[in-house]
């Protein structure tokens, strides 16, 4: 059935050149059935219109037939000019395609897995002193989003940046603060980018990555054993364009571990045998992985694969066309926004047996990807930059975790529901998930 299904994809029936949309009738079914909930209005159509690869909702086009996504993300621009105008992102990586070759090969290697895995003594320093906060909390509840956040910007600090944040410490506030602001608009929706609280936080986040970078190109070059990456920046781009990228890899670098882990422990408090599964693991292997961190974790790393398989932290890409293209058998007029919908491909059941199912061990005698169908951290030339830095992150912080506490439900803990911010195309817990923490009876970590 599978290589049928396969066969069938490849090929993209057209309707006389026209994409379909849900009509009248069709809306109005989803909103009976999923109210304003977009995310799984766009899951259902998904599955819908499978067979013809991509459907047209709200003046944009989404794709999720293989070979269309192969092609859109390699080829097409990523045009994100237009959406980011009121976005502190809008001059990164994230916001312009004709910057973004050049300002990526400059910093390329401080990215690559090997440079990463190097850092892994440092971030586990920083896992560790997260770990310690657990410990500290009142009655055993633990808001792992909060702490979890703070532990990310800190690793960005000392990996990406070579700098002392000190967030875990709390003194980052009123990074902090503007940073929060800044998803209760994009994520919460609870004020606009017109707002005057908006306009505050933003002059306030752009007034810290000022100092912070002026910060880190003071330091004295000579000491370190390579360029580091705030310097390699500010040589390809310049003052302005290299504080706007800072901007980038610290809310980039801290949304996939503070959005990811309290799913990951979600999932573990709802399923406690699992959790006890993995706890083995990690008391069995972790001290080899600490020693030297490309060792396997295979039972953890086929969970967080499952993780952001079925919750993708970043649901979908954006693609814009500037000029008439062909997709597939689609002819596409110029100005088109097109999304490559990776919440979509991931839960299709066309694409995956059992794909609404959590499965945490499918990827555990399995590679991960087939074609574009596995797709968490995007693909081809333009994959995310700092994904060996989130997985490395994930992979070693729920090991020293789960080595050292059980996880339970609280009555703090919320249902788990999420909001997608549209603009940056990240998807968040809507509530901070807050557990019930146990230490567990294994010798304390010693780093």
């Amino acid at each position: 059935m599978r290589e049928r299904q396969n066969s069938e994809k490849e090929h993209i029936p057209v309707l006389k050149n026209r994409i379909p949309k849900p009509g009248g009738w069709l809306m109005s079914l989803l909103t009976l059935g999923y109210g304003g909930d977009k995310l799984l209005k766009l899951e259902f159509l998904s599955e819908y219109y499978f067979y013809y690869g991509l459907f047209k909702f709200e003046s944009k086009i989404y794709i999720f037939n293989p070979r269309l996504v192969r092609h859109a993300i390699n080829k097409l621009e990523k045009g994100a000019e237009h959406y980011l105008e009121n976005s502190p992102l809008k001059n990164t990586l994230l916001g312009s395609s004709q910057k973004y070759p050049e300002t990526r090969r400059a910093i390329a290697s401080l990215f690559r897995k090997t440079s990463i895995e190097e850092r892994a003594a440092i971030m586990m320093g920083d896992i560790q002193e997260m770990c310690e906060k657990f410990r500290g909390e009142p009655n055993g509840v633990v808001n792992v989003t909060k702490w979890s956040f703070l532990m990310a910007l800190d690793i960005v600090g000392h990996v990406l940046l070579e700098l002392d944040f000190h967030a875990l410490g709390k003194k980052q506030e009123e990074m902090i603060r503007a940073m929060a602001v800044l998803h209760k608009c994009y994520a919460l929706g609870e004020i606009t980018s017109d707002s005057e609280e908006f306009r505050e936080a933003n002059t306030k986040f752009d007034d810290i990555t000022h100092v912070v970078l002026e910060e880190a190109l003071n330091i004295d070059d000579d000491t370190m054993q390579r360029k580091r990456l705030v310097k390699s920046l500010h040589d390809a781009c310049g003052f302005n364009e290299a504080k706007d990228n800072m901007k980038l890899f610290l809310l980039a670098g801290t949304e996939t571990t503070a959005s990811t882990i309290p799913v990951a422990l979600y999932l573990l408090v709802k399923y406690p045998r699992l959790q006890d599964e993995l706890r083995k693991e990690a008391e069995e292997l972790l001290e080899s992985v600490m020693a030297d961190p490309t060792k396997l974790l295979p039972k953890i790393e086929s969970f967080l694969s499952e993780v952001l398989r079925l919750y993708p932290i970043a649901p979908f890409i954006s693609r814009q066309i500037y000029e008439p293209v062909t997709l597939g058998d689609i002819h596409l007029d110029q100005h088109a926004d097109v999304i490559i919908f990776t919440w979509g491909i991931h839960r299709s059941t066309h694409l995956w047996d059992r794909a609404r199912d959590f499965l945490p061990f499918r990827f555990l005698n399995n590679s991960k990807t087939s074609g574009n169908m596995y797709i968490p951290f995007g693909a081809g030339s333009r994959v995310c930059i700092g994904q060996h830095l989130a997985w490395l992150e994930l992979r070693l912080a729920l090991a020293m975790m789960l080595y050292q506490f059980k996880f339970e439900h609280a009555h703090e803990t919320p249902e788990l529901r999420f909001v997608v911010d549209w603009v940056h195309a990240v998807i968040h817990p809507d509530k901070d998930l807050l557990f019930r923490v146990v230490s567990t009876q294994n010798e304390t970590i010693k780093l």
